[in-house]
């Protein structure tokens, strides 16, 4: 194997391990997926990492690995295609962070204000040196995220967030605007020189999972909610704890006190002058709160409410 792919090889491996880890630290505690930010941020890394591989990757390995003696214009079609296939997840994955900002930040004009600014003038900067020169698609997605990193770096410092102190948010804000000039590269590149292409396609995937992993660990996160067998736990066992527990609304609750009685379907109908498919409907509504499968299960499982 010549340099040249053991070299890609090299940088994939540490990408899909950057990859793996950014997912594992995001996902280490299930709890935090009731957290709304740390949910955006997490669909933010994951829309992220797809587009890198989709959109980095697929043109750099159908080059390098795995058609490397056909000619730029066979592999073109295919490349333009995996391209176009990851402008969706580049689009939501920076929605998702747009997002997920919104949601840490306390309001403030003056701040927001600000952040419009600053950002207006990186793009106005942008585009007037981007205007002496032919434009690339790699420039304009460089342009775009830079922008957009730039707001979110402005806006975290000088805004106020709700679950970070004064110094870790100056830090992140730091990390984002990392994460927007690494895309600078982008600029400065000539012609497809594999050692650039791979240091810029490393330092996208370590710039990303930096700035979310440190947010996770230097965020302030709210306790995770109790579960039900807590709130079960140090509550007396009701009827009315039971309807609590499971969200059970009164007509779900008349179909189960009938179900209890051992009553069927056709039975229970006509006792609450409904169809016989209204009945099913409700029990198939039930079985999926009250997470059990069959009558026998639901009527074990009001036992333990001591209904």
């Amino acid at each position: 194997m010549s340099v040249s792919p053991l070299l890609s090889w090299i940088c994939f491996m540490f990408c899909l391990g950057l990859m793996a880890g950014g997912v594992l630290v995001l996902f280490r505690q299930k709890e935090y997926g009731q957290y709304l930010p740390m949910r955006y941020l997490r669909y933010y890394l994951i829309l992220t990492y797809t587009f890198g591989f989709y959109a980095l990757w697929s043109r750099l390995l159908l080059r390098e690995l795995y058609f490397p003696i056909l000619p730029p214009a066979s592999r073109l079609p295919l490349s333009r295609f995996l391209t176009l296939l990851s402008v969706p997840f580049l689009l939501a994955g920076m929605l998702m962070l747009i997002l997920w900002i919104a949601h840490i930040l306390k309001p403030g004009r003056r701040n927001l204000m600000l952040s419009i600014l600053i950002t207006s003038l990186v793009a106005a900067l942008v585009g007037y040196f981007g205007a002496e020169s032919t434009w690339t698609v790699n420039h304009i997605y460089a342009a775009f995220v830079l922008v957009l990193m730039t707001g979110v770096g402005t806006s975290l410092a000088l805004g106020q967030a709700k679950d970070l102190n004064f110094r870790p948010k100056l830090t992140l804000a730091g990390l984002a605007f990392v994460v927007g000039v690494v895309h600078l590269l982008l600029f400065v590149q000539s012609g497809s020189y594999l050692p650039f292409e791979l240091l810029f396609i490393f330092l996208y995937f370590l710039s990303h999972t930096v700035f979310a992993v440190y947010y996770v660990y230097r965020a302030k996160l709210p306790d995770a909610a109790p579960s039900r067998a807590a709130t079960f736990a140090t509550k007396v066992p009701s009827l009315e704890l039971f309807v609590e527990n499971y969200d059970i609304t009164p007509r779900e609750l008349e179909v189960i006190q009938e179900i209890y009685r051992g009553k069927t379907n056709k039975e229970i109908a006509e006792t609450l002058f409904v169809t016989v498919q209204t009945i099913k409907d409700h029990t198939h509504r039930i079985y999926q709160k009250t997470e059990v499968k069959s009558r026998t299960q639901l009527i074990s499982l009001m036992r333990t409410f001591r209904v």
